[in-house]
């Protein structure tokens, strides 16, 4: 069964509270040709995207098995908010 975007934005703000507190904009969308999630988070004109395959996004989700994922977001958080200066609280 294929993850619904309201799954995998609930397991993105559940390991990434920032994102919310620095208010910032995410938004999942699925890739049929890539089978692959893009989650871009964004404020204002700036944007940032990663892309997870989905067989690899099911497994964080379901066997809480997320090295990759946890690196993968924490690069775009720390790359868009914390070194740009794009966040603040």
């Amino acid at each position: 069964m294929r993850l619904t975007d309201s799954q995998i934005r609930q397991m993105v703000m559940d390991l990434y509270p920032e994102i919310e507190r620095f208010n910032i904009d995410m938004s999942t969308e699925f890739n049929e040709d890539m089978d692959a999630w893009t989650i871009t988070i964004e404020n204002g004109a700036d944007s940032l995207s990663t892309h997870m395959d989905s067989s690899y996004v099911s497994s964080c989700l379901d066997e809480h098995n997320c090295v990759y994922f946890n690196n993968q977001m924490m690069n775009v958080i720390n790359n868009y908010c914390m070194e740009s200066g794009s966040c603040s609280i």
